[in-house]
């Protein structure tokens, strides 16, 4: 997995979620499985803290910003995004 294509799959799984955000709990987790290298979004109640070494959790709010060009509407933190995939990635 290269920095690029994680970045990739968290923007994908954060527009994801921006578009269809009322599906979720107030408290959705953005999830990296860190052996499979999937990256969803998923609600606080499916956190799964038995697995702390192999799956990263994040806060999906963290990776969304407003508009500039647009008050009021969401998109992808492109600078949080990258930050997480170079932690994660190294």
């Amino acid at each position: 997995m290269t920095k690029e294509e994680l970045e990739g799959k968290i923007r994908d799984a954060v527009a994801e979620y921006i578009a269809d955000e009322e599906t979720y709990d107030d408290n959705a987790r953005l999830q990296i499985n860190l052996e499979k290298w999937e990256v969803t979004v998923v609600d606080s109640e499916d956190d799964e803290p038995e697995n702390v070494d192999t799956v990263d959790y994040y806060d999906v709010m963290d990776f969304i910003r407003i508009s500039p060009d647009e008050p009021g509407k969401w998109e992808v933190d492109d600078e949080a995004v990258k930050s997480v995939a170079e932690e994660t990635i190294g």
